[in-house]
């Protein structure tokens, strides 16, 4: 005849069962963990990769964002011959017309009447919304338009340019004007206290580019939100293709600490060198 377990034995079971899963999982979350950032830096090089060729090509770097009706205005008013951005003709997007557009950002456009978005047509074409999307932030909205395909943010302060921002430029920057690529930022995990955003800015105003003291830096903060504690990190990448992990959090006005501690959310240097097409690197640009 066969003994039955008694309450003894199968609370001393239930205990190793859970002394043993207690010391695997936290195996399993960091594999997990690192197997998504790694496809959020693979997710990023991309990006760069494809911007770098686009910027060659076109001379110049991508838009951030075009306010469709007010671009149409000045198209029309401008000769085309002294069109300086060479993507400002609608034809080359395949329409007529750019308010034919009810928005038109780096990383998606939508049509007037379309139901959802189309990725990549700034950048040429690169259609994988996978490629726009930190695995982080799958199913989630950003602050643009409501699109859930986010969780990037691109240099528009230096690079990129969006339309109405209070600055002195009102074209993105040319290729020729960035002396080190492998020292500027152009792509990284974006995200402020309002979740994920899509342009990036930089931690102090710079009076050769910016005319608002707030525009530089409103809204354009990185997102730490890979691993925890000491390996806590945003991904960025580079001009040159190459992604780095950043740890260290500043505030705007170079002090460490979080912009917003929720979120984790900050800057990812203490200066503006790193987002400046001088590439300076980690230094100061011209910032007042």
């Amino acid at each position: 005849m066969k003994r039955a377990f008694t309450l003894l034995e199968m609370l001393v079971v239930l205990g190793v069962v859970a002394v043993a899963a207690a010391a695997v999982l936290p195996v399993l979350n960091s594999v997990h963990e690192r197997a998504l950032s790694a496809e959020c830096r693979a997710n990023l090089r991309q990006l760069a990769v494809t911007c770098l060729n686009y910027t060659m090509v076109e001379g110049y770097f991508p838009w951030g964002m075009v306010a469709p009706g007010e671009h149409e205005e000045t198209y029309w008013k401008t000769p085309a011959y002294r069109l300086i951005f060479p993507r400002e003709d609608p034809a080359r997007h395949g329409v007529e017309r750019w308010d034919e557009y009810s928005s038109f950002c780096w990383d998606f456009t939508r049509r007037k009447g379309q139901s959802g978005w189309k990725s990549g047509e700034m950048l040429g074409g690169l259609e994988a919304e996978s490629v726009f999307s930190c695995p982080k932030c799958r199913a989630k909205s950003d602050n643009w338009d409501g699109n859930h395909i986010t969780g990037y943010n691109y240099n528009v302060c230096y690079l990129g340019y969006v339309e109405n921002d209070a600055g002195k430029r009102f074209y993105p920057t040319a290729w020729n004007e960035i002396k080190n690529p492998c020292a500027v930022v152009v792509f990284g995990d974006g995200g402020y206290a309002g979740g994920p955003n899509k342009f990036m800015r930089a931690p102090f105003q710079d009076k050769q580019y910016d005319n608002s003291a707030a525009s530089l830096r409103k809204a354009g903060t990185q997102a730490f939100r890979h691993g925890w504690g000491t390996w806590r990190h945003c991904n960025m990448a580079f001009l040159d293709g190459h992604v780095e992990e950043f740890h260290q959090p500043y505030k705007a006005g170079g002090k460490k600490g979080w912009v917003d501690q929720q979120t984790y959310s900050a800057f990812i240097s203490s200066g503006n060198g790193i987002y400046g097409p001088r590439g300076f690197g980690i230094s100061d640009d011209y910032t007042e």
